[in-house]
């Protein structure tokens, strides 16, 4: 059975889910009367008789009380609900800080435009008031069904940070030497935004996240155990990045500039004009920075004839310049139809110049040691597209909807390297680095291109079913592929994924116990052309209930199964010339593994602090991991990724926020870990397991008439590898923030590892070999941002809708 496409049937049969959905979302919604009547007014304050914008006005079938439209008022208070049948009605207005005002009983005829004699007058109510004062200071933190969602938009370091950092900031989220995004020390995690796989992430999401402004972020949803509503892929989990969405009438928007230690500078510009139906938006953003990135290597290789040390010294530094540019419209087609159109452009130019000593010793020959020295400059250059077209329609029920989400991604990338080595030199010292006249002993370079493309499509369709339950159901088709051009047939390289998902959920509660079950199919053909070829076909089952013991005490358990699948860089056979010390190679041998995860909680609510216990446990079976071993022909130490036999990882946390008073708030989190990993056969190494210890405090202080400050403290102790372990680390990052220009500007500062102590320190052993390495990443660095604001930057606080109620907002285009 093949059901590989290629892009012009995939691009085929897009359109025909796109025509057949939408005919059938618009006959749906399509009655066989006539609505041709409509109602006009005009909503004041009651006191002043200023017009109010943007209050909420529902109308009602005064037969079945059901609600049958909706619309919101202009900046002149005037407002026109359109498309009506003749009939009795009545209609409710609301306002946050108002009270909720409700009409008498009227009628319509067939055609009539009915207007009010006289404005609407609302009333200021005391306990809306209050509402607001709730709403406008979320909690740091929330318990939902199978998630916890974090309020990241308040947080000094959002104002002046990237994505990467504020998610350092967060509980169970943390940074890898690499620079990418741990959840509970995994990496295996899926990156989403606004619930979508982003084409914009590509190949290195750690990279991009490191580019973006975390003031574009207004939430982070973190999910340990997946609903069948997601891929599957993300044996760790799911990081869910919700951006903000602003569609205030007229022009709006912020520009920022950023200046960092040590040659570092970003900017950028975000905005919407809200015109009518349509709201237009974009947004660009650059960075400039330099960053060291440093480490040092010790090892020992021992065999039977063979026995010698390296010592190894790398002075790298790393260049990083993006350009990100974004634009696109939302068309509100009616109340019920929106449809949305946005293209991404991204030019990005990397580079890596590299220092390298080599201090050689041949144990049994007792020769002197022989010093090698080796410089490196590559340069990568990537230009990348990304195309997203959205529908949603809404159905007359309340709750049902249609949703349609198409993108396609193009990226290309040159990718040079140059390189110069001085073999067998014993002195120089440091002429080399400062360009003198010593001849290299040989030059050489690399050169080749890579090019990805991605087609992505999915249908999301909810239906509410009774008072309380709910069914949803979606089908995701995703096409990946991956081309690496060296220059001879032999030598390149083709990775190429595609996936087919379809997936069913029923939720609902009784009382106070609510549950969501869901089953996803999900079928995998991936290939390559250098003989590896894996299809596959696999359900994937979840489980959330929830038992609400109290208004101030909750009970979870989940229970989910997901899969890890090969990507190209763990198949990918190509060598790096960086550096010929240390090496990966992809491997053609390997097959994706699954993971079992079960997690069970309890969240407390008190009047001023929440706080949360989990048990979670994750069982991989055929794990993919990365290891070293010794090749038997050059005796060169390799890093390769295999299939281990399992792993079993267990962790019991707890998690708390409090508020001190009314400008101190903490929240905390300390995790108390057991692992397991058992490589199985043909491995030189044996099981390992390790107790851990990790655990971060954050500290908010709001000084409202100064500044609010941010200090955040985040423990690891020595953690589990492989053939191994890494040393404990620990760091202090700062952030203030000051609101200036009477609120329309915000000056902040960042501070990251203010100590300079985070590092990563990896032993690595066995029967062969040992290997000890220390990177040295910056992470030391200060930042000076400011952002201005224009137009009407404040957001539009939502009433607080009713059970038979619909609430509008300049959010819900």
């Amino acid at each position: 059975m093949n059901l590989k496409f290629t892009y012009a049937k995939s691009a085929f049969i897009i359109i025909l889910i796109c025509v057949f959905t939408s005919h059938l979302a618009f006959s749906h919604n399509q009655p066989n009367e006539k609505r041709n009547s409509s109602l006009k007014g005009k909503i004041v304050e009651n006191q002043s008789n200023k017009p109010l914008e943007f209050a909420t006005i529902s109308i009602y079938s005064t037969d079945s009380s059901k609600l049958v439209s909706g619309t919101i008022s202009n900046k002149r208070g005037d407002f026109l609900l359109e498309q009506l049948n003749a009939g009795s009605y009545y209609f409710k207005v609301e306002y946050m800080g108002y009270s909720t005002y409700k009409s008498n009983l009227f009628d319509i005829k067939n055609g009539e435009i009915k207007e009010l004699t006289n404005p609407v007058k609302l009333e200021i109510s005391t306990k809306a008031i209050s509402e607001v004062k709730v709403e406008g200071n979320r909690e740091f933190s929330k318990v939902e069904l199978g998630k916890t969602v974090y309020n990241v938009s308040k947080s000094p370091v959002a104002d002046g940070g990237t994505i990467n950092e504020v998610l350092n900031t967060l509980p169970r989220l943390s940074v890898d030497a690499e620079g990418a995004i741990q959840f509970r020390g995994s990496s295996d995690v899926k990156i989403l935004i606004d619930g979508k796989i982003s084409g914009l992430l590509g190949m290195n999401p750690a990279e991009v996240l490191n580019s973006m402004s975390a003031h574009d972020v207004d939430r982070v949803e973190v999910i340990s155990t997946s609903s069948a509503r997601y891929d599957a892929t993300g044996a760790g989990g799911i990081i869910n990045i919700i951006m903000k969405k602003d569609r205030v009438k007229g022009f709006n928007g912020s520009v920022a500039a950023t200046v960092g230690t040590k040659d570092k500078k970003s900017g950028g510009f975000s905005g919407n004009y809200r015109t009518g139906k349509v709201n237009f938006f974009g947004s660009y953003n650059y960075k400039d920075d330099w960053a060291g990135r440093d480490y040092n290597v010790q090892r020992e290789i021992k065999k039977e004839d063979v026995h010698t040390l390296l010592l190894e010294n790398a002075d790298v530094d790393f260049g990083n310049r993006y350009h990100i540019g974004k634009l696109g419209l939302d068309y509100l087609i009616n109340n019920n139809n929106t449809l949305t159109f946005s293209a991404k452009y991204q030019d990005v130019l990397q580079n890596w110049n590299g220092n390298y000593d080599y201090t050689r010793t041949n144990v049994i020959s007792s020769a002197m040691p022989i010093v090698d020295y080796r410089t490196s400059a590559v340069d990568l250059d990537m230009n990348s597209w990304v195309y997203n077209a959205s529908y949603i329609h809404k159905f007359a029920k309340k709750g049902e909807t249609l949703s349609i989400d198409l993108a396609y991604t193009d990226n290309a990338a040159d990718n040079s390297g140059n390189y110069a080595e001085y073999l067998n030199i014993q002195s120089f010292g440091q002429d080399l680095l400062f360009g003198s006249d010593v001849n290299a002993t040989s030059l050489y370079s690399d050169y080749y291109k890579t090019a990805r493309k991605e087609a992505v499509a999915q249908v999301d369709y909810v239906l509410p079913v009774g008072d309380k339950g709910k069914f949803e159901t979606g089908y995701l088709y995703r096409n990946n592929e991956i081309d690496y051009k060296v220059g001879s047939a032999t030598d390149d390289f083709n990775y190429e994924e595609n996936i087919h998902g379809l997936y069913a959920m029923y939720s609902g509660s009784k009382g106070k116990f609510a549950y969501e079950l869901g089953l996803r199919a999900e079928y995998s053909d991936i290939n390559t052309n250098k003989e590896f070829k894996d299809d596959y076909l696999d359900l994937f089952p979840s489980v959330h209930l929830s038992y609400q013991i109290s208004d101030k005490k909750q009970w979870q358990l989940a229970y989910s199964r997901m899969i890890y699948r090969p990507n190209s860089g763990m198949l990918n056979p190509f060598q790096n010339l960086r550096d010929p010390e240390n090496q990966r190679y992809g491997s053609q041998n390997i097959e994706a593994y699954y993971n079992h995860n079960i997690e069970m909680s309890m969240a407390f609510d008190r009047e001023k602090a929440s706080y949360k216990t989990t048990l979670y446990v994750n069982y991989y079976k055929n794990l993919i991991n990365q290891y070293r071993f010794i090749d038997d022909e050059t005796n060169e130490s390799i890093v390769q990724f295999g299939n281990f036999d399992s792993k079993f990882f267990s962790v019991l946390e707890f998690e708390g926020s409090t508020k001190l008073n009314k400008w101190w708030s903490l929240n905390g989190y300390v995790a108390g870990i057991y692992e397991e990993t058992k490589p199985g056969e043909g491995y030189k190494f044996g099981t390992r397991d390790m107790w851990e210890v990790t655990g971060k405090v954050t500290s908010v202080m709001n000084f409202k008439k100064w500044f609010k400050l941010q200090a955040s403290f985040r423990y690891q102790s020595e953690i589990l590898v492989a053939q191994g372990k890494y040393q404990n680390l620990y760091y202090v990052d700062l952030g203030l923030s000051r609101k200036v220009l009477k609120g329309r500007g915000r000056l902040s500062f960042t501070a990251n590892d203010i100590f300079n102590t985070f590092r990563f320190k990896v032993h690595t052993s066995d029967p062969e070999c040992y290997n000890k390495e220390i990177k040295y990443r910056e992470t030391q660095i200060a930042k000076l941002s400011f952002r201005y604001f224009f137009g009407k930057r404040y957001r539009i606080m939502r009433a607080k809708p009713k059970k038979s109620g619909m609430r509008h907002s300049e959010n819900d285009i």
